[in-house]
């Protein structure tokens, strides 16, 4: 067991430093954060030191990613002749704090590793340029889930190894497929290898023809992650950070996004608690629509197979994000489309799960057999063939008895 040297507790997702110092991966980038680049040079110094000993860090491959693509951006900018333009000037900007983030003194090779025992499933690259839904759930299908975790999968390394939850939101039935992989253990968190994550990138959504339809899809994809319990990235310079993330919504002119990802509830699962007015509904789970500041409350929709809109405080929500033992939906993928059933409450939702995963078989009725033979008479009767059903069957019944009394007499005779 490993144990991290700032919590002191057994490390998660542990990070090793060169210097043989280990921490929770939160941990480091907790402690990091504090010490982004900024213009003061001690803080840009401590931000490349190891917390114990002072050992130079070396960049993460988040950070090397970055810089290589920010100085693509700038090399594609000057090859058109761009110097001159605002884009350029942001793209030498953004190239000066990431050269500043990794520091002067990197050899250019050694990056910061994660500590895993486990490698990400690769998706073929055949299936991603495709984007046919068929084709990949063929290959997700494929699967044993016991062994290979598709669900958590990425993309190959020249596409940037974007997680499948990323990469979902730019197929076809892009909500139902995400609701398909988080309901099949997708980390709804996980970063691709230049800092994104699936929230960061549904912020960008817009660049299309139909802008107005990427930015209801953008919005209804934000509120299905956060509900899942997508969170941000604390450090303020990457791609996940929630300023990060509000800035690229503004850029695409989606305000209704910018005012989900500004709001503290606004998109979350919530249970619904102290409802003097509908106590009937403590309990019930619900997913936040809008704030409305005049009169502080909030606009919910209650789950279940009748939805329901109602004004609640902030007081009566309890942060409640789904998970995959307490969902409210289960989807599906049949026939060649997805289909969605509703439960009204977690301990529905489960008996469902339990029913579909019990390895033995159900219970069989004992009366079950003469209760289908009496089903199939009554119906024989209404259709007026009783008399010739009852005739066969007689005479069926007379062979069979024959057959065997003859069988008893060549016994007898022996």
């Amino acid at each position: 067991m490993v144990e991290c040297v700032i919590c002191l507790e057994t490390a998660k997702k542990p990070v090793k430093l060169p210097c043989k110092h280990q921490f929770c991966g939160e941990c480091f980038e907790g402690w990091r954060s504090k010490y982004v680049v900024s213009a003061d040079a001690i803080t840009d110094v401590l931000d490349r030191q190891c917390p114990c000993c002072r050992a130079t860090i070396p960049p993460s491959k988040e950070q090397v990613s970055i810089l290589k693509a920010t100085r693509s951006m700038k090399q594609t900018c000057e090859e058109r002749g761009e110097q001159n333009t605002p884009d350029y000037r942001q793209v030498c900007e953004d190239l000066k704090k990431i050269e500043a983030q990794i520091g002067k003194d990197w050899d250019g090779v050694t990056v910061l590793e994660e500590e895993t025992t486990e490698q990400d499933v690769v998706m073929p690259g055949y299936i991603a340029h495709k984007r046919d839904l068929k084709t990949f759930m063929r290959w997700f299908d494929a699967a044993n889930p016991a062994k290979l975790d598709r669900a958590n999968a990425r993309l190959p390394d020249g596409m940037r190894s974007i997680p499948l939850l990323t990469f979902a939101i730019m197929m076809p039935s892009n909500i139902d497929l995400m609701r398909f992989l988080m309901q099949r253990g997708a980390d709804v968190n996980k970063r691709s290898a230049s800092g994104a994550t699936p929230l960061s990138a549904v912020s960008e959504m817009g660049d299309s023809v139909n802008s107005a339809l990427d930015h209801n899809q953008a919005l209804e994809a934000a509120k299905l992650l956060l509900s899942w319990g997508a969170n941000y990235v604390d450090d303020p310079s990457s791609m996940g950070s929630k300023q990060c993330c509000i800035l690229r919504a503004q850029a695409q002119r989606n305000n209704e996004l910018v005012s989900i990802l500004q709001s503290e509830l606004c998109g979350r699962r919530c249970e619904l608690v102290d409802l003097s007015s509908r106590s009937e509904l403590n309990g019930r789970t619900c997913v936040v629509e809008e704030y409305i500041k005049t009169s502080n409350q909030y606009v919910v929709t209650v789950e279940g197979r009748k939805e329901e809109m109602i004004f609640v405080s902030p007081d009566n929500l309890k942060r409640r994000d789904r998970t995959r033992d307490d969902c409210g939906y289960y989807i599906e993928f049949k026939n060649g489309r997805f289909i969605r059933k509703d439960f009204d409450s977690k301990d529905e939702y489960q008996a469902f799960l339990s029913s579909m995963n019990r390895d033995e078989e159900p219970a069989v009725d004992p009366n079950a057999e003469a209760k289908a033979e009496q089903a199939a008479a009554d119906l024989l009767a209404e259709l007026g063939i009783e008399d010739d059903v009852t005739e066969k069957k007689t005479k069926t019944q007379s062979n069979n008895n024959g057959k065997k009394n003859k069988k008893k007499g060549k016994k007898g005779k022996k």
